[in-house]
């Protein structure tokens, strides 16, 4: 649903990268898309609000118990796939040697400690 108010917009930037010339459309487009982001912010804000969601909602006195955050496990398995997807391809398709293989898994074995630091950092506080 696009408002009268973002249609006056559209068409205030487009005159003013008109009149302003190339050398100031990027400001142009910056100020637009920053006005239009400020806009979109609050109708999602009010929408939220009127499900009772979100910060402008009214507190609730009781909170039912939140499901686990167990996201941070997609990192380490998707990793394994892959690496497992790899190594085959690696091995059986491009005829690679072992090194290429050792390096593949080695760079997954770096990224998930580094992973599992970070989540542990953000888990502490």
């Amino acid at each position: 649903m696009v408002t009268a108010d973002f249609r006056d917009d559209v068409s205030a930037a487009y005159e003013t990268r008109k009149e302003l010339g190339p050398e100031y459309e990027r400001a142009v487009l910056e100020s637009f898309v920053d006005r239009a982001a400020a806009a979109i912010d609050q109708r999602v804000d009010a929408r939220l609000a009127q499900h009772g969601v979100g910060a402008a909602a009214a507190p609730r006195k009781q909170r039912p118990a939140q499901q686990a955050d167990n996201s941070y496990v997609a990192v380490p398995v998707f990793s394994l796939i892959f690496g497992v997807g790899g190594s085959i391809w690696l091995t059986a398709i491009a005829r690679a040697e072992a090194d290429a293989v050792f390096a593949m898994w080695l760079g997954i074995v770096l990224l998930n400690l580094v992973f599992a630091r970070l989540v542990r950092n953000l888990h502490r506080g």
